[in-house]
């Protein structure tokens, strides 16, 4: 049986602690958030264990977004040890937190080809996991978020070669940076059935993606908007993550957080009404399924 997580990226709106997060999640419904240390890894670590503990109690599943300073394809030696320091810091906390996979943006083309910067890439994750297996990581994945911007390294071909020489190293789906580096490329069901086609030749044993609205330009991704702007568009997605036979966790990268995780939460739900309704409907001849949107109302 698949298991869906929903939560937002970051504490919602108007929280001020993961206690208050927490709770306020679990009223809407949602079970899933992301730690994000995106401008630096200052959770101590006597803080983590605890937060880790309370999801665990809680039953909400966490996961740790690593710092956006980071570039593993850098010319500069400084900054790429600076930044594969970041990314094990991140995996430190989130073994604290219990958290099953850190998100990393890992780095940009730097005057180099793509296949230059993937073996760059390749070579300093490498390193960083098996320092981080050391240290009793193990247990967490790195993730490789999808890039919206055609200046940052970053697409599932790439990442096959990362992932092909890496343990423990899997594709992160960022929908909207999917469909702005592709110039609106998943308008249609059948365009995210694809993405999730390649994911799974990765062999990943969970699917953690991120969603939101975009808005974007010649060179891809401008901003994270609304889900209602429908750019890309879940009500597409879901029917697809509704059949797949893993784990699915959905982050909500949107302006409005927890609303549109509480959003897509309801869509899902009505995709999988629907298609018990066609299945009813084939049997016995009747009933049809409820909208998300009035699902969204009675929330």
């Amino acid at each position: 049986m698949t298991l869906f997580y929903f939560g937002p990226a970051g504490l919602p709106a108007g929280v001020g602690t993961y206690d208050e997060a927490m709770e306020r999640l679990l009223a809407l419904g949602l079970n899933a958030l992301e730690v994000e240390l995106v401008h630096g890894v200052r959770m101590k670590p006597h803080e983590a264990e605890r937060v880790g503990a309370l999801a665990v109690q809680k039953g909400v599943r966490l996961s740790v977004h690593a710092p956006y300073y980071v570039n593993l394809n850098s010319r500069t030696a400084g900054i790429v040890e600076k930044s594969r320091q970041r990314i094990l810091d991140s995996l430190r906390r989130a073994r604290l937190l219990r958290a099953g996979i850190v998100v990393v943006h890992a780095g940009y083309y730097s005057g180099s080809s793509a296949s230059e910067a993937t073996r760059s890439i390749a070579e300093q994750l490498a390193r960083c996991r098996e320092e981080a297996d050391q240290e009793g990581c193990s247990g967490v994945l790195l993730g490789l978020e999808t890039m919206g911007r055609r200046a940052s390294w970053g697409t599932l071909a790439e990442m096959r070669g990362v992932c092909s020489h890496v343990e423990r190293v899997y594709p992160v789906l960022d929908f909207a940076h999917l469909h702005a580096r592709t110039r609106g490329g998943l308008g249609t069901a059948e365009a995210f059935a694809l993405q999730l086609e390649r994911f799974e030749e990765f062999g990943a044993p969970f699917l953690h993606c991120h969603f939101s609205g975009v808005e974007y330009g010649r060179g891809g991704e401008r901003r994270h908007l609304e889900v209602s702007v429908r750019s890309p568009d879940f009500e597409l997605l879901a029917p697809s993550l509704r059949r797949r036979g893993y784990d699915v966790t959905v982050i909500s990268e949107s302006p409005l957080l927890e609303k549109d995780a509480l959003l897509m939460k309801t869509m899902l739900e009505g995709a999988e009404a629907d298609a018990a309704a066609g299945r009813a409907t084939k049997v016995v001849g009747g009933g049809g399924g409820g909208s998300w949107q009035s699902k969204l109302g009675q929330a």
